[in-house]
């Protein structure tokens, strides 16, 4: 009886320590929620971190993607990561408006000249800055990844000058700086989320929209857009973040595979997002959308308009728009 009772007793301990084996070897699971189609610049960056991670770690760290939105609504996605409802965003930039005011400089429009100048401001005191701001509401920011720039479309109207777009209804994402620069524009400004525009569009909701070349080709907008106003008025990205617990809760060296990966992630998308910009633009055009070219001097004009824009901006964007326009 004894023996039956110890040979019982020795079953359940084994039982019980290939169980708690079983936990502890389980891949630490990292799901990454963003509101693009896999097609798109941003999805395939974060295949590019999934792929460095998941090797890095040797597979004891895997990465879930949720591409279209199908984990959470992209205007849900930074109070969800806040709340450790999921353990990664990509969300853009915009949408971090509501947690820190300095994020609004990277939509503010034609405050950068380009990708270096953009590039120059976010590894330096300027990225610092608005990821020492998300820290603070439970964010770890992991880097900032590159989108193509912000143009106008439209879908009946050639718009060839400023003043043609007057009275104009035109969607934007979820950004009061972009509101701001619509109205100043003369345009009428909707907000209308990425999986809503495309039927927006084609039932004449709006007139056109602002968005990107990539976005606008990953999601089929150039079906029901005819044009684009070659004025660049954002050139902006996506911030890469993870809840700020779940981060500081992993093992020093799961710490460091992800910031690896995370740096391998970024500097693959600033590699990318020259050639990006071309396919995008170029994928567009073969489906019929004309891209209309601006002179210096339309540009000029469009830059004139913004004035106001800045104007309006809270003073810590401004102190940090006034270091923008310093880098050399």
């Amino acid at each position: 009886m004894k023996a039956k009772l110890g040979l019982k007793l020795i079953i359940v301990s084994a039982a019980i320590m290939m169980s708690l084996s079983s936990v502890s070897m389980a891949a630490e699971k990292i799901r990454v929620a963003y509101e693009t189609p896999n097609t798109h610049l941003k999805a395939r960056t974060v295949a590019k971190f999934k792929e460095s991670l998941e090797k890095l770690s040797a597979g004891k760290m895997v990465v879930e993607m949720y591409p279209s939105g199908s984990l959470i609504p992209s205007k849900q996605e930074v109070s969800a990561a806040i709340r450790g409802q999921v353990e990664a965003i990509v969300p853009f930039i915009s949408y971090y408006e509501s947690i820190t005011p300095k994020a609004k400089l990277l939509t503010t429009p034609m405050a950068f000249r380009g990708y270096d100048h953009l590039m120059k401001a976010m590894e330096g005191e300027i990225g610092a800055e608005i990821f020492a701001d998300l820290d603070k509401k439970g964010l770890k920011a992991l880097g900032f990844w590159y989108e193509t720039p912000t143009v106008l479309f439209t879908s009946k109207k050639r718009v060839t000058t400023l003043g043609e777009l007057k009275g104009l209804k035109i969607r934007t994402y979820p950004s009061a700086t972009l509101e701001a620069m619509l109205s100043a524009l003369g345009t009428n400004p909707t907000v209308i989320p990425g999986n809503e525009v495309y039927l927006a569009l084609k039932n004449g909701v709006v007139d056109g929209a602002v968005t990107t070349p990539s976005f606008a080709v990953s999601l089929k907008l150039d079906e029901v857009l005819k044009y684009i106003t070659d004025v660049k008025l954002v050139f902006g990205g996506y911030i890469f973040a993870m809840n700020k617990k779940f981060f500081n809760n992993l093992s020093a060296e799961e710490k460091g595979n992800i910031t690896v990966a995370a740096k391998a992630a970024t500097k693959w998308n600033q590699g990318a997002i020259h050639s990006e910009i071309k396919v995008s633009v170029d994928k567009a055009a073969k489906n019929g959308v004309e891209v209309i070219p601006a002179s210096a001097e339309e540009i000029a004009r469009w830059q004139k308009a913004m004035k106001p824009v800045h104007d309006g901006l809270d003073n810590e964007v401004k102190a940090l728009l006034a270091k923008a326009v310093a880098l050399k």
